[in-house]
């Protein structure tokens, strides 16, 4: 029979009285003044030990016993070889950073690694409507804050739009898809992607262009974008990465607030360069397959990247965006077969 000294709160009070806490016979047994307890040691949970900080022990129903023998709970408790082990690696520092570069190197692997494999599983997954949903909510967010209604014509925008629309005829994995017009100096010449198949294109970036064509380029690559569904793909990955972070750091609050930010995620994200390479290689393929020279990608792109050189503004159409000099390599990679 073992008996220590503790310190007991029964879970609603935060006074604390002074008892005996004995273990024998398969019963572990809290008395004091007015105090006798009686609990199964399996259904008692021991705190890990901490080098030599007070030790909790957490009882059936919300109590609790504070003691400081760690020695004592360690026997008492039946802790058994984790627990003394784990001790004798934090009571070493080397051992300890080992052990802290594993967990960041395991976390890293989980995150560069597994996430996006499983965020590209999970955008396959989620109902079209949901995707719609957030589409029509991120639209509705950027149209508050960046944008106004076009300033183009009717007849120019419907130009476009069966421009657009013949463009997009030309594959077979597209999901159902629109092209919207808007005015934005604040975000100037740029286009996105968003979930739910919407293409939102400015008028300064069309009025950039000194053709169709390469207006057309642009979109293509924009149909990439949504064909590999990189909007839901990139949205999840930051989410399950948000989650992990919490998980490990223990700040749940940011979770709650997961979901209500979506659209405003939406609106600044940048797609990863292995998914900008990756809608610049289907964009060509697709203006090929519609007759139009991959040309025209290269001269807008050499068009916004001077434009934003002269205004001291990156789009976000670039931003993100393997270099100018790389992707204009890669078209005359592909013009030259």
């Amino acid at each position: 029979m073992s008996v220590l000294k503790a310190r007991y709160f029964d879970g609603r009070r935060s006074v604390g009285y002074d008892v005996s806490v004995v273990l024998g016979a398969g019963t572990l047994k809290i008395v004091g003044q007015e105090i006798d307890l009686q609990f199964n040691p399996h259904r008692v949970r021991v705190a890990p030990r901490v080098v030599d900080a007070p030790r909790w022990i957490y009882l059936p129903g919300g109590g609790a016993c504070v003691l400081e023998d760690n020695d004592a709970v360690d026997a008492l408790a039946r802790a058994g070889r984790f627990a003394p082990l784990l001790h004798r690696l934090e009571s070493r520092p080397a051992w300890a950073a080992l052990a802290l570069l594993l967990v960041v190197a395991s976390i890293w692997v989980l995150i560069d690694r597994g996430v996006p494999f499983a965020a590209e599983q999970a955008a396959l997954r989620i109902p079209p409507a949901a995707e719609n949903d957030l589409g029509r909510h991120t639209l509705a967010a950027m149209d508050r804050a960046y944008m106004r209604p076009s300033k183009l014509s009717a007849e120019r925008r419907k130009m476009l739009t069966e421009e657009f629309n013949a463009l997009a005829a030309s594959a077979s994995d597209l999901p159902p898809h629109r092209l919207v017009f808007r005015s934005s100096p604040r975000i100037g010449a740029n286009a996105f992607a968003l979930p739910g198949g919407t293409i939102v294109i400015t008028d300064q970036l069309i009025n950039l262009a000194q053709s169709d064509q390469e207006v057309m380029a642009v979109l293509a690559h924009e149909l990439g974008h949504l064909a590999h569904r990189h909007a839901m793909r990139s949205l999840l990955q930051g989410s399950a990465t948000a989650l992990i972070i919490a998980g490990v750091t223990g700040d749940v609050t940011s979770t709650s607030a997961l979901a209500a930010s979506a659209p405003l995620l939406l609106v600044h994200a940048k797609f990863s360069r292995d998914f900008e390479r990756e809608a610049d290689r289907y964009a060509i393929a697709l203006l090929r397959k519609d007759n139009i020279s991959p040309r025209n990608f290269a001269l807008i792109l050499e068009r916004l990247e001077a434009a934003s050189k002269r205004h001291g503004h990156v789009p976000a159409f670039l931003a993100s965006h393997p270099p100018t000099k790389e992707r204009e390599a890669l078209v005359r990679e592909v013009e030259g077969r």
